[in-house]
């Protein structure tokens, strides 16, 4: 039994890979959105909820946009924010 011990070995993360993997997984989304075109449908969005998730989000305006006509009504910021959160 003594060579049994809790000893757990930490692995340290390397910040840049997951960084990389997280651009790389926004970038899908956004292209997944922007590709869906078709499916959003022409409804007016306000800059201001553009310009908030863009700046929380860190993803394109485009995005952002697609993401607040997909999801249009009284709520559209929240559930487009956990629409692109989710996702």
């Amino acid at each position: 039994m003594d060579s049994v011990t809790d000893n757990v070995q930490e692995k340290e993360l390397d910040v840049s890979k997951a960084t990389k993997a997280m651009a790389a997984m926004k970038s899908v989304k956004a292209v997944e959105l922007i590709s869906a075109g078709d499916s959003a449908k022409a409804v007016a969005v306000l800059k201001e909820d553009v310009a908030l998730i863009v700046s929380e989000l860190e993803v394109p305006e485009e995005v952002a946009s697609k993401a607040l006509r997909e999801v249009s009504g009284p709520n559209a910021l929240v559930e487009a924010l956990r629409l692109l959160i989710t996702s």
